[in-house]
């Protein structure tokens, strides 16, 4: 047992010395952020465990005093309080990093929150000849000083202007680095009022190791930022250096890869392989690109990251991993071939958010096959303005979704057997004040990769059932409704909940709807049978929609719980163009399977009667209508149900 030669309680220190050393060897051992909040983080930890170990030794030598040169006594308890100072001032240094709030106040900012730690160390420094601080006396040994007081000062200074800080920067950082932020300040308040209130307890340590723990689980933990596949940055970690990057204006830019046949790597070679094949490739980019920071966004995908506008020795780049990737990747355990495309965002069309940019490399990771095909190895002009197409439609998505703006517009389906219209397909509609007409094509895409197709879905049933509803099906001489469903819809469990609740809402029975499950969308098959069933429970039919534009499993598509077949259209153009002869046995096969069989695409008269002889249940196209609004499409089912003819 260690006979300590002061009055004062060491526990609380001790214990934060071994955490914090460990601490700093697992810190150091890893690969942080290049940034200076990394580097304000580690000399938060040094300038905490100098002050703690020196604030242990000064109490202890302070009762030497009688044996011991001044001077020694002098620089420990100087040492000590220089160390209390910095850390308060580091502290607060890393939090307005983390703030990016240089950037608001530039380097003037950095320099005015210095001068008070700079102030009271010149004062500290002075302390044996000014006794400003402390003093040592002949008579009494360590004295605190009538400036004692300004060491906490100081500290309050630092951590009520933490505090300010986040505030001020609040739109600018994410809820996890707020929580962090006010959860160390928080706890270091608490430790500097019990320093205050037992004096003879060594608490500060303790507190301000808590306080660093705080700060590396929620913001400086290597993990973080680390992909778990490859060991690369993910891409939090390339949000932060972009962020940084931007907020000091240093240019930079990006080479985007993306493997075109990841999906087929994975069915090829398995998942362990195709890993450890992308452990390589990752080795490969961070020892052939020094000055690179890699990023690994998953599913095939990597971005090198660099300082400087890319002007130069960019033909070289291209070249290096082209020709790198016409070989196999091998090793002992893997040997896997992978297509790789590639594309450059320089400086010069980066956008001025980091939001922005992490949109803009999503949108090149799906487009970068294609214009590479078409000899384009850098985003240009023409694809920015296609990306801020997509960017205006998702916003304007939002907003019609928010005030509930989105149309659905019904294209008839016609009865070979009835000679009459029996059914209308439900169609989504957008229009925006601003950007007009948005096709579908666009808006419902953007919708899936946003999450938006859930509400979407929602308001599009809340419209069809507001339609049944308000006129009879059965006088209108409407049999079903067609009601498409996406494949995001179809991986939510309460899918059916929700649109059971809808039709009870509007007082509809859900056995006038006939839900399509487009074919390219059908991946999960038990999933979307599990949908199919529930959906039947309900009452409600199920159809196949635009067969023949996937690569499905016919045999797995079969076992579905489905009564109708919708063929794509494509098909049936390819057909009446001589192109294949293909759709009469498809008819048959379906025939076959008992299933009852609509065509898409019926544009013409002749297309219509040859149709029919084929033996196709109902037909849908430009022949008969084009979608229409509610309004217009009852004016039309008036019309053609009465004169068995399309309108003119």
């Amino acid at each position: 047992m260690v006979q300590w030669l002061s009055e004062f309680n060491y526990d609380f220190a001790l214990a934060a010395i071994p955490i914090q050393i460990i601490l700093m060897v697992f810190y150091c051992s890893r690969r942080n952020l290049p940034l200076r909040q990394s580097r304000s983080f580690l000399f938060v930890m040094i300038s905490n465990l100098v002050m703690t170990v020196s604030d242990i030794a000064a109490c202890e030598l302070n009762e030497l005093w009688r044996e011991l040169p001044f001077w020694i006594l002098y620089v420990i308890n100087m040492l000590y309080f220089i160390a209390f100072i910095i850390r308060g001032w580091s502290l607060f240094d890393y939090c307005s990093e983390v703030c990016h709030i240089y950037r608001r106040t530039q380097k003037i900012g950095q320099i005015l929150s210095s001068i008070p730690a700079i102030g009271l160390i010149i004062m500290i420094l002075s302390t044996p000849w000014t006794k400003a601080i402390f003093y040592i006396s002949p008579t009494e040994g360590y004295v605190n000083s009538f400036l004692y007081s300004s060491i906490y000062y100081c500290t309050w200074f630092y951590l009520l202007f933490s505090i300010v800080t986040v505030f001020i920067c609040w739109d600018l950082i994410n809820l996890r680095i707020k929580i962090g932020l006010f959860s160390y300040n928080a706890i270091l308040i608490i430790g500097i009022i019990l320093r205050r209130s037992f004096y003879h307890t060594l608490v500060t340590s303790y507190f301000s190791i808590l306080a660093i723990l705080v700060i590396y689980l929620t913001s400086q933990n290597p993990d973080l930022y680390r992909e778990r596949e490859t060991h690369l940055f993910n891409r939090a970690a390339f949000d932060v250096i972009g962020a940084e990057y931007l907020s000091k204006g240093i240019p930079f830019h990006c080479v985007i890869l993306t493997a075109h046949n990841y999906e087929t790597a994975k069915l090829i070679y398995g998942f362990n392989q195709l890993r450890r094949c992308l452990l390589l490739v990752g080795r490969w980019m961070v020892s052939h690109f020094k000055g690179y920071y890699v990023f690994y966004y998953g599913n095939g995908n990597y971005i090198l990251f660099h300082r400087g506008t890319f002007e130069e020795n960019r033909e070289q780049t291209l070249k290096i991993i082209s020709e790198r990737f016409e070989k196999a990747w091998t090793d002992n355990d893997t040997d896997v071939s992978l297509s790789m495309s590639v594309m450059i965002l320089p400086y010069d069309k980066m956008p001025n958010d980091i939001n922005k940019i992490d949109d803009l490399l999503h949108y090149a990771f799906k487009r970068t096959y294609d214009e590479n095909n078409l000899g384009n190895y850098v985003i240009q002009d023409e694809m920015l303005h296609s990306f801020d197409r997509m960017s205006e439609i998702e916003s304007a998505l939002g907003k019609a979704l928010e005030e509930n703006r989105l149309e659905v517009w019904f294209q008839p389906i016609y009865s070979t057997w009835e000679k009459r219209i029996v059914g209308a397909e439900a169609l989504a509609r957008l229009h925006d004040p601003e950007l007009g007409f948005i096709p579908p094509s666009e808006f419902i895409e953007i919708a899936e990769q946003t999450g938006d197709i859930m509400e979407v879905g929602r308001q599009v049933f809340n419209r069809v059932c507001e339609f049944a509803q308000s006129f009879s099906m059965e006088e209108l001489g409407l049999q079903f409704i067609n009601v498409n469903l996406s494949p995001a819809q179809c991986l939510n469990e309460q899918l059916v909940s929700e649109l059971s609740e809808i039709a009870l809402v509007h007082n509809v029975s859900m056995r006038k709807f006939d839900f399509e499950i487009t074919e390219t969308s059908v991946s999960d098959y038990s999933m979307i049978k599990k949908q199919m069933l529930r959906l039947q429970d309900e009452g409600a039919e199920l159809s196949l929609d635009d067969f023949g534009s996937g690569m499905s499993n016919l045999t797995s598509l079969m076992q579905l719980p489905i009564h109708i077949v919708k063929i794509d259209m494509e098909v049936v153009w390819a057909y009446f163009r001589e192109e294949t002869k293909v759709l009469p046995d498809l008819i048959r096969l379906f025939q076959n399977a008992d299933m009852r069989i609509v065509v898409e695409g019926v544009e013409t008269n002749e297309m219509k009667d040859v149709l029919s002889e084929m033996g196709c249940d109902y037909q849908q196209g430009y022949y008969f209508s084009k979608p229409l609004p509610s309004q217009d499409f009852l004016s039309y089912l008036n019309d053609s149900n009465a004169s068995l003819c399309p309108p003119s």
